[in-house]
């Protein structure tokens, strides 16, 4: 189902961050669908709420249990692609 948002792509891309800076440390359900709803929906993410959201994966108080901490990495892995092409697709417009 489709939806409207009433709003701008940086408003969703906050109300992002915000969703994954509640999941960071839990230990429940929320940190895996957090997950897999920050990564089917990276192209909403503003380049600075990727690094943002980078620096809060790589420098957590808790990750929660291991197996959140797995889904964790994944999505750090994830962002760290997702910059490294824009930052690949910057350098090479500037050529």
């Amino acid at each position: 189902m489709q939806i409207k948002f009433n709003g701008e792509t940086e408003d969703i891309s906050m109300m992002l961050v915000s969703a994954e800076r509640y999941a960071l440390g839990r230990r429940t359900y929320i940190v895996q669908w957090t997950c897999e709803i920050i990564k089917k929906n990276m192209h909403l993410l503003s380049e600075k709420d990727k690094l943002v959201m980078i620096r809060d994966l790589e420098n957590p108080i808790s990750y929660g249990d291991e197996c959140d901490k797995n889904e964790w990495m994944l999505l750090l892995n994830e962002l760290r692609k997702e910059n490294k092409n824009v930052t690949n697709n910057n350098a090479s417009k500037n050529t």
